[in-house]
């Protein structure tokens, strides 16, 4: 899949329009670092890796009203959407590269026309009503679809994330890739990855620093580099690594 790939010249614009906006409460230098890190590195890359050729079948067509974050946005009918099998950083909490998260998915679908697609034989929604789907928007060079969901992985906006138990997304396994080579390329939030050793539960999706409040009266942890770790598609506690 190689190195990061840029977007084109709109995206990258809209990514940086979206970032000079004041947020609330931010300070001026956090403001100033977020935009020099998105315009040196990787913006919204990966592209090629995610465009399909057509559509999934079935793919509805429907229009974006907002966009709150990189993985949730309304549709003009008042239906919200979580895109499945992605996990961006929190806005609420300020995690690093939250804003350039929301900015990759609004520039490709806030106010436009995008196909959204379930897993096959998997949950439509969650216990929060959100519909759980893929999104897909005409890729930039007018061929294909490019996939949000695994574009913004690839990008390093996002990491690949499922919570079900025992449940299987149709390309979990294309994810996991996309995440390993946005890892190993240094894309996006995976530019400042340390390479630590970090436990999971038996049968946990998460790893854990050690010293996670969540492992106080748990025991049989088994230990592993996080490298490791997302190439077995375990993401990182949203507790000890926020």
């Amino acid at each position: 899949m190689g190195q990061c790939l840029s977007a084109s010249k709109p995206i990258i614009e809209a990514l940086l329009t979206e970032l000079a906006k004041p947020a609330p409460g931010a300070h001026h230098h956090q403001q100033q670092q977020q935009q020099q890190q998105t315009a040196s590195g990787p913006v919204a890359g990966g592209q090629s890796g995610a465009v399909h050729p057509s559509l999934p079948a079935g793919a509805e067509k429907h229009r974006v009203r907002n966009v709150y974050d990189g993985d949730t946005l309304t549709l003009t009918d008042e239906r919200r959407i979580r895109l499945l099998g992605i996990d961006t950083p929190e806005i609420k909490d300020k995690q690093p590269f939250a804003q350039e998260a929301k900015a990759y998915t609004k520039a490709l679908c806030d106010k436009k026309d995008v196909w959204i697609s379930f897993d096959p034989g998997g949950d439509k929604a969650d216990h929060y009503g959100r519909l759980l789907c893929f999104i897909f928007v005409p890729a930039e060079d007018g061929t294909g679809y490019l996939c949000v969901n695994e574009g913004i992985i690839a990008a390093g906006y996002a990491s690949a994330y499922h919570p079900g138990k025992g449940k299987h997304l149709h390309n979990w396994n294309k994810l996991v890739a996309l995440q390993s080579q946005a890892r190993k390329d240094k894309c996006g939030m995976w530019s400042t990855f340390q390479d630590i050793l970090v436990v999971k539960t038996a049968n946990g999706s998460a790893y854990h620093k050690r010293s996670c409040e969540h492992l106080s009266s748990v025991r049989n942890l088994t230990e592993m580099r996080a490298s490791v770790a997302t190439e077995k598609g375990l993401h990182p506690c949203r507790s000890c690594f926020s």
